[in-house]
């Protein structure tokens, strides 16, 4: 037997040519100058023209002041854009950030980016008005049909209707032929970007009530209360009645139901009919929430809802000044009634 150790190859290692290594690198250096740069841009070009995943037109809002990373993040939540940094890049590249235009934009389906820019700078939107807090579905049709010719009241209230309490009251820009449903759309999306940060399910847990419901309180505490700071207190009284199975006794709601009748859509004076009145909206009658908001509440008594203050007050009255006035007992109301309404 042969006791000498197995030999074992000798591994042999190329050596690469100083003369080819030199190669190596100029290549990897003409390709990060030449053809990288040349590659992303036609990624780029092909990029910016690439239709958008949307497959449907849709009606697109730039507030006024808004800058360009929430217009993109927006545009891209709502697949306008295949992406938001590609549409940064472009504006940015372009020396558009002040160049876009503040509007309501309809936007076609399979949209390209750079189409999407240069729409935004045409300034389409060219007529403004302004719908105000607590209004309900009928006055802002009376507004936007005296506004624009081709806006017709009846077909507006019978579109707006079911979105009572999410047409968010604020100042538009809208081209002057506008229609019925660009208008809706568009306060309907400005609802949806003005309450997503106050309407989480965290803040509607802490309060006990659905999104829909806190609407509802939020608009009668609009139509109740003129100033803020009284907003809460009252939330907090309207919220402790619902709780404790207490009629809410809001005039307001009454008013909402009995104003079709005529042509004030919110008699202060009521007629003992008109408290009587059977409504599921006359909540001096019925117990519990109407059966939806009655008017469209601003982000202030939206809030105000959610952050609603507990207090020991069961019952309030607001002067002729807007000023509210707080009781505990419904004795001490009644003498709140006679002082600071029939004085």
């Amino acid at each position: 037997m042969d006791d000498q150790p197995p030999q074992v190859a000798e591994k042999k290692y190329h050596q690469l040519d100083p003369k080819n290594k030199s190669k190596y690198i100029a290549a990897a250096i003409l390709f990060a100058v030449l053809v990288l740069p040349t590659s992303l841009y036609l990624y780029y070009t092909v990029a910016l023209a690439r239709p958008a995943q949307c497959d449907a037109e849709k009606v697109f809002v730039i507030e006024r002041g808004e800058g360009t990373a929430s217009i993109s993040q927006r545009l891209y939540d709502e697949g306008l854009v295949n992406s938001r940094i590609l549409f940064n890049i472009y504006v940015v590249v372009n020396r558009l950030q002040s160049k876009l235009q503040a509007g309501t934009y309809t936007i076609p389906a399979g949209c390209s980016i750079n189409n999407l820019a240069q729409l935004f700078q045409q300034g389409r939107s060219d007529t403004t008005i302004t719908f105000l807090e607590g209004w309900r579905v009928e006055e802002v049709a009376q507004a936007a049909s005296a506004k624009f010719s081709n806006v017709d009241y009846q077909k507006f209230v019978a579109l707006a209707t079911d979105y009572e309490g999410e047409l968010f009251p604020d100042t538009y820009e809208f081209n002057t032929d506008v229609d019925e449903e660009t208008i809706v759309t568009a306060m309907r999306s400005t609802f949806t970007t003005k309450t997503q940060d106050s309407l989480t399910d965290a803040a509607l847990a802490k309060v006990g009530l659905t999104g829909r419901q806190v609407l509802i309180v939020a608009s009668i505490v609009e139509r109740e209360v003129a100033i803020s700071d009284d907003r809460k207190v009252v939330a907090g009284i309207l919220l402790k009645r619902l709780r404790e199975d207490m009629t809410l006794g809001a005039d307001a709601t009454t008013q909402y139901a009995v104003a079709p009748k005529g042509s004030d859509w919110w008699p202060r004076q009521l007629s003992g009919e008109d408290v009587a009145v059977d409504s599921p909206y006359n909540t001096r009658q019925v117990l519990g929430l109407p059966p939806g908001p009655i008017c469209n509440p601003g982000l202030s008594s939206i809030k105000a809802v959610l952050e609603a203050q507990n207090t020991p007050y069961y019952y309030y009255v607001t002067d002729g000044q807007g000023v509210s006035h707080f009781a505990k007992t419904l004795e001490e109301h009644n003498r709140n009634i006679v002082k600071y309404l029939n004085p």
